[in-house]
């Protein structure tokens, strides 16, 4: 006598089989993965290359987004901060202003020829350099200046001036320098290779 078999709940009775849907296995052709990654990568290069649907023209005269300055242009102040450490100053006269005596390298912190009433003087300085003797708040010094103005730009001159009369690090508060007053300067000097000395400077007014 044959015996009846276990049912389990839920199975499907052996009658209904062709009933349950079948999954069949299935492979995409390679050519579709490989269209698929280079269509990814095209994508991203896109976005990394060219800003999305944008060209980088958008930006000009800027490089790209990052270089456009924000509203009202960069603080003199910072740029200035930037320029001075970039460009070397710090090396001479220090991180706090206050010069070197191993290099004859006046301070600049509470000096009296950075806080005059014009910047002048400390506009052609930076432009041709300086050397000899100089006295700075009634202490000699006798140090050489670098000329910086084949490297530096009239406003990065100007930024790094008025950093130095306006640190607030440094105690100073003396008037802002344009790039307007340094172009001045290297026009009306435009002829002028040597470094300066004291006493040329001396002559030039300091409202000037």
């Amino acid at each position: 006598m044959k015996k009846p078999s276990r049912s389990h709940a839920g199975a499907v009775p052996a009658g209904d089989a062709a009933t349950v849907p079948s999954i069949s296995s299935y492979s995409a052709p390679t050519g579709f993965f490989v269209a698929l990654a280079g269509l990814l990568y095209l994508g991203q290069a896109e976005g990394c290359y060219h800003h999305g649907l944008f060209s980088a023209g958008v930006y000009e005269p800027y490089a790209d987004l990052r270089s456009i300055p924000s509203l009202g242009g960069p603080n003199p102040i910072d740029a200035g901060r930037d320029v001075y450490m970039a460009a070397g100053c710090v090396a001479c006269h220090q991180p706090n202003g206050t010069g070197n005596p191993a290099n004859g390298c006046p301070p600049l912190a509470k000096s009296d020829w950075v806080l005059a009433e014009g910047p002048s003087r400390l506009i052609r300085i930076v432009l041709h350099g300086a050397q000899g003797p100089i006295t700075v708040n009634g202490q000699p010094w006798n140090g050489n200046m670098t000329p910086f103005g084949g490297s530096l730009s009239d406003e990065q001159i100007a930024h790094v001036l008025t950093f130095v009369r306006q640190s607030p690090e440094w105690g100073n508060a003396a008037s802002e320098v344009t790039p307007e007053m340094v172009k001045a300067v290297r026009e009306k000097e435009s002829s002028r290779a040597a470094q300066w000395t004291a006493a040329e400077l001396e002559k030039i007014p300091v409202t000037e």
